[in-house]
């Protein structure tokens, strides 16, 4: 069955009867963006934990990843956050519509931001979209968990960040605070319906660059390991001293199903990261090591004015003590361990 909107199109992916759909649509977790990397990971963890899920995603199909529960246990619709049209209809049918909400989509990647071909869509997609969910869970018995990103620090110079620290951001003309800052604004309009709305109780988990199967080649490590797959060595550029926490995608899921079902008052936030930095070269010297290229060495190009304006930070480590003294975690897969498992599925 194939339903049409008039707001940018939408489309239900099901094989099943009405009273079928009625009752997957009341049932109790919504997961937006739940094509997307972490969509597919979470989405996957929910319906083997026996959860009933409706996945939406703007992608027509589901990916394979969980293409195994869609008409089971996982109710997956195509359409855009941004449709009233299709919120309504085929999304929320009533304010309690769902227990949790696990609230994903949005145009995810500084990247996207410093040239895109649309940025009105791109913060519309990021504020309107949350705006458009979080109207509709007002009055209800919801709890509302905001996917953040570790960006909305900026460029604090003062590691580690914990979840009250100051946004430290570069001049407002550069793109490149684009990103963070409608996840900043979102994260207001989340805090606000938390503290305010009697019903809703609000999570916020903000990740610490994550990595695993699934992610696309324009971050760092999926990059890396494409180039050395293909018997290529890591570019780096500069002389890749810069410090990153990477943290494995199965430990993010973990800490964020643990924040979302964590019984708190209004709303909380959790940092969600590993707190083991590593320089980038060393990371591309262990990606040749992993691959089987321990032989061969990364390829060092200089920085061109225009990846110096990127103002990228020289450091980003989470303090986690928040979701280790609430939540009892902490990120355990290590770097090596979790390479080889992204890895093994490529």
């Amino acid at each position: 069955m194939v339903l049409h909107g008039i707001n940018r199109g939408f489309y239900i992916y099901l094989t099943l009867t009405p009273d079928r759909i009625q009752s997957i649509m009341s049932d109790n977790i919504l997961v937006t963006g739940a094509a997307g990397f972490v969509g597919q990971h979470l989405v996957r963890r929910l319906a083997k934990d026996g959860h009933s899920v409706t996945a939406l995603d703007i992608r027509s199909t589901p990916p394979a990843s969980y293409a195994e529960y869609v008409g089971d246990t996982v109710n997956y619709i195509q359409g855009s956050v941004l449709s009233d049209e299709f919120i309504d209809t085929m999304v929320f049918r009533s304010p309690n519509t769902y227990d949790r909400i696990y609230h994903l989509a949005s145009i995810v990647g500084v990247n996207r931001y410093l040239d895109p071909e649309d940025l009105l869509y791109i913060v519309d997609v990021n504020i309107n979209g949350t705006r458009n969910l979080l109207e509709r869970t007002r009055g209800s018995d919801t709890r509302f968990v905001y996917a953040s990103t570790s960006e909305i620090f900026g460029r604090n110079p003062d590691v580690p960040w914990a979840e009250e620290d100051d946004r430290v951001l570069g001049s407002p003309s550069k793109s490149r605070w684009s990103y963070s800052s409608t996840k900043a604004v979102c994260e207001h309009m989340v805090q606000n319906v938390g503290r305010n709305d009697p019903g809703v109780s609000t999570t916020i988990v903000r990740p610490f660059n994550l990595y695993g199967p699934h992610q696309r080649p324009d971050f760092v490590i999926p990059k890396f390991l494409d180039l050395a797959a293909n018997g290529e060595v890591p570019t780096v550029y500069g002389d890749g001293t810069q410090k990153r926490c990477f943290t494995y995608v199965g430990d993010f899921i973990e800490g964020l199903l643990r924040a979302s079902e964590q019984e708190h008052n209004d709303n909380e936030t959790y940092n969600l990261g590993s707190t083991d930095e590593i320089e980038i070269r060393e990371l591309a010297s262990l990606v040749l090591e992993v691959s089987d290229m321990s032989d061969r060495e990364p390829k060092y190009i200089e920085r061109t004015d225009e990846d110096n304006d990127y103002e990228e930070p020289t450091r980003r480590i989470p303090d986690v003590s928040r979701a280790n003294d609430n939540l009892g975690w902490e990120a355990t897969t290590s770097l090596r361990e979790g390479l080889n498992k992204t890895l093994s599925t490529r």
